[in-house]
This record gives structure tokens, sequence and C-alpha cells, in this order.
């Protein structure tokens, strides 16, 4: 069930403060309108992080982009973005030795990129694909924040490799009224839209090409501040290591359900429903996520028929396994073993 009421740590508040007046708006009465600190200083955009319920980032966003008549904001924003705005885990990327190492930074330091967001790295047989968004939330953000960090991500990628290309684009909202900006941004006409989490894909040659700014010393340097800083962040998904250690146990004896789950952690089912709700999800999506992945580690084992694969996931019909994982891959569980390596 989608959910936009939990707090969000983002740098994007800050950067569209800077950006509105930039464009001739007052930040101090947007600030005042959406009830942020009185004391934020949106110059330091790109540096300073906010945390604040995902409803009023949204608000501020969109509020701004009809001020301004700007229905691609996301874009406008991404474009002004200044080098270096995310710090030392930008800058790990940016000196990682291939592109996939890159992608796998990406995804290894993403509390320190964008903590209430999720990115996944994925690899099929043709493809390299990286995907972001809120699980189980995908009206959480605004659709200008959907654009905004795909762009930010795609022109990181095209930064590292010369003649990379995007092939494909998708987004977690509807299709918007006018796709020709996007297809400008993106370099690709190949958009979708209402899927499951925002994200781009590329050839997967790209992916041991070497980056061009990469720099083993300087990554050596970038690598311990960034796992020290990591080390250093509040432990909010211990809640959900522990969910989804339990689901996988659960999982042997049938479909697990919230009350199971809260029961071996010694809470009620209201308890821990509120407790996922605080940090940005829900049992619902880590669950859905657990399955995912035990699904396609399942998928790359021959010996297993699809049936045993959705026993396995707690499914009690094959019809139910095959709508979820249509659902999370926009392909069935046979056609993703018929296209995915191993």
């Amino acid at each position: 069930m989608p959910r936009s009421s939990f707090e969000m740590t983002s740098r994007v508040a800050p950067i569209v403060l800077a950006f509105a007046q930039s464009r001739g708006l007052d930040p101090k009465s947007l600030i005042e309108k959406h009830q942020l600190p009185a004391d934020l200083d949106w110059r330091q955009a790109g540096k300073l992080e906010l945390t604040l319920p995902a409803q009023r980032l949204k608000g501020l966003v969109d509020d701004v982009a009809d001020t301004l008549r700007l229905p691609h904001l996301g874009l406008e924003l991404a474009r002004a973005l200044p080098k270096g705005s995310y710090g030392v885990a930008e800058f790990l990327m940016r000196s990682a030795a291939t592109v996939r190492g890159a992608c796998e930074n990406l995804v290894r330091f993403n509390s320190l990129l964008a903590p209430h967001q999720s990115f996944r790295f994925d690899e099929t047989d043709r493809e390299a694909q990286l995907h972001h968004g809120i699980v189980g939330s995908p009206d959480a953000m605004s659709v200008h924040h959907h654009e905004y960090t795909t762009l930010v991500l795609v022109t990181t990628f095209h930064s590292m490799v010369d003649e990379g290309r995007v092939n494909r684009v998708w987004f977690t909202h509807p299709k918007v009224a006018d796709v020709a900006p996007l297809t400008e941004a993106f370099g690709t006409d190949a958009l979708s839209f209402d899927a499951e989490l925002n994200g781009f894909s590329f050839d997967r040659r790209f992916l041991d090409m070497p980056v061009k700014t990469g720099d083993a010393a300087l990554y050596a340097f970038l690598e311990e501040h960034a796992l020290a800083a990591l080390a250093s962040r509040p432990k909010s998904d211990d809640l959900i290591d522990r969910v989804r250690q339990n689901i996988r146990e659960a999982l042997k004896a049938g479909e697990p359900n919230i009350e199971r789950i809260a029961t071996r952690l010694a809470l009620s089912g209201r308890t821990l429903q509120r407790r996922l709700s605080d940090i940005g999800t829900s049992f619902q999506a880590v669950l859905d996520d657990v399955r995912f992945d035990l699904a396609r580690a399942y998928l790359k084992d021959v010996r297993l028929d699809i049936t045993q694969v959705a026993y396995l996931l707690g499914y009690s019909e094959l019809r139910a396994f095959d709508r979820a994982f249509k659902r999370w891959a926009n392909v069935t569980p046979r056609e993703w073993r018929e296209h995915r390596p191993g």
C-alpha cells in the first residue's frame, strides 16, 4: 500500500531552494510555507542533508515546479547540479577502476547518497540495470524527484566512459503528458512508466570498461572515509535486517504473515508495522524484496522447476508466484530464466 507519511533524509530540499532562488523565487517564503527549519541555509545546496516528512518534501518540489511552470523540474535540477554534490560516495564511484565497480559502490554506499531510497544493480546477459526508489512506496517522492535522481545517475554514467549510451529508462509514476524532454535528456525513446522502481539500463559490455577518472590511490583513500561515514550512520535498518532473516526462516513453513514474524521479534503485529512505516517501508515491501532476491537465486538453479521455486517462496499455487514475479521484474519467472545468465 503506497505510503508517503514517513520521514526522508535527503539533499534535495536545499538543492530545490537554491534553484528556486536562481529563478527569482524567495527561498525564505518557501521555507515558511512548507514548514522547513527556519535556519536552513540553502546556499549549502549539495552539502546539507535535511530530514523531513516525505510528503512535505514532495510538496516543496511540486510547488516550485508549478510556480516556475517547469513540468520537468527534475531534469533542470540534475543539469544544474555541481559535480561533487554527493560528497565522498560520489567521488568513490568516479574513482572506481571499472563501471561495474562504480555500480557496486552505488549500492554499497546507498545510505551515504540517499538514505531512504533503495539502489539495486542487476545484470542480464545483454545489459546492466540500475534501479532506484522507495520499495513499496512508489508515490512517496515527486515525479520531479524520480526524474532528477535518474538523470543524475545517467549523467554520472556518461562521465565515466566514452560513447556510453542508455538503452531503456523506466519510472514508477504514470506516463507524463510530454515525453520529448525525457527522450532528449536520456537519449532514448525507450521509456516506460508505472514500474516498481525507477531506473535505466545500458549495454553490459560497458561494465568492464575502465572509468575515465579512475584512480586507485584516490579510491583507497576515499573508501576508508566512506566506510567510516557509513559506520557512523544510525542503524535504522537493523530492524529490516531482522525482519528479512525471520522471513527467510518462516518461508520454510509456508507463507509468512506479519503476526508470525512479529511474534518471533517479541512485538505485536501493529507495533512491527508502525516501526517499519517509521523507517519508510512496510512488511509487504520487505516480504516482496526477500522473495524477489530468493526467486532470482532459485531460478538460476536449473535443477529446480518453476513450481518448486514457487513452493520454496511460500506460494500455495504457481499462478500467484507468476503474478508477483511479473510485478517485480516485468517478465514471468520462465522468461527471466530463459533470458538471464547462469
